[in-house]
């Protein structure tokens, strides 16, 4: 019994760990998505573009990746700021393919740089928001 107690507590331990390096590993993707999309803004290199684009696209599948291991974790209590989370990423993402980076490769630095500091950097507040709710200050 008392090594079953034992193991009980071991496996609840290291879940919270797991879901806890998943938040911290989603909060890494984030950022990593968001200062290489700034990067990009402030550039007028092709080239340079390019390259940061390719660690856009890195971190977003990071992040994406993350996010669906912690959807799929039967014993998370935290549905409705993983989905909230989930749901802002999906409207970050759309914009900054659909908006910024059109803008960008068209050569209009200045509005893309209009929509990163607008409706962008509130949702990235929330964001970051919604993952200090899910891990408080456990990410270094």
């Amino acid at each position: 019994m008392k090594q079953f107690v034992i193991g009980v507590i071991l496996t609840i331990f290291a879940m919270q760990l797991v879901q806890a390096a998943n938040i911290c590993d989603a909060k890494i993707a984030l950022a990593n998505a968001r200062l290489n999309l700034m990067m990009m803004v402030m550039s007028t290199d092709k080239a340079e573009q390019d390259e940061l684009k390719i660690e856009i696209d890195k971190a977003s599948v990071e992040l994406e990746r993350v996010l669906k291991l912690m959807l799929r974790d039967e014993n998370r209590t935290d549905d409705a700021q993983l989905t909230t989370l989930q749901k802002t990423w999906a409207k970050f993402k759309n914009t900054r393919e659909t908006e910024i980076i059109p803008a960008i490769r068209a050569g209009n630095n200045a509005k893309a740089m209009q929509i990163a500091i607008g409706i962008q950097a509130k949702r990235m507040r929330l964001m970051n928001h919604l993952i200090q709710m899910l891990n408080g200050d456990n990410c270094n």
